[in-house]
């Protein structure tokens, strides 16, 4: 997978305790195969929430 375009960002979804807005954050990435998806992390959130996004076309990984 190194080198190739993530099918999807993985971001988690918070709200700020100061501010009352939502953060999202991007924890990983996600690569669809034949009939799974991939997830690679690099946090793991404490709410437990994932949503996953496609990437716009512009952004990289």
């Amino acid at each position: 997978m190194k080198g190739q375009t993530p099918d999807w960002r993985v971001t988690t979804v918070a709200s700020d305790p100061e501010t009352g807005k939502e953060r999202w954050t991007n924890v990983g990435v996600a690569f669809e195969n034949n009939q799974t998806i991939t997830v690679l992390m690099d946090a793991v959130p404490v709410n437990g929430k994932l949503v996953l996004m496609r990437p716009k076309q512009n952004q990289q990984a």
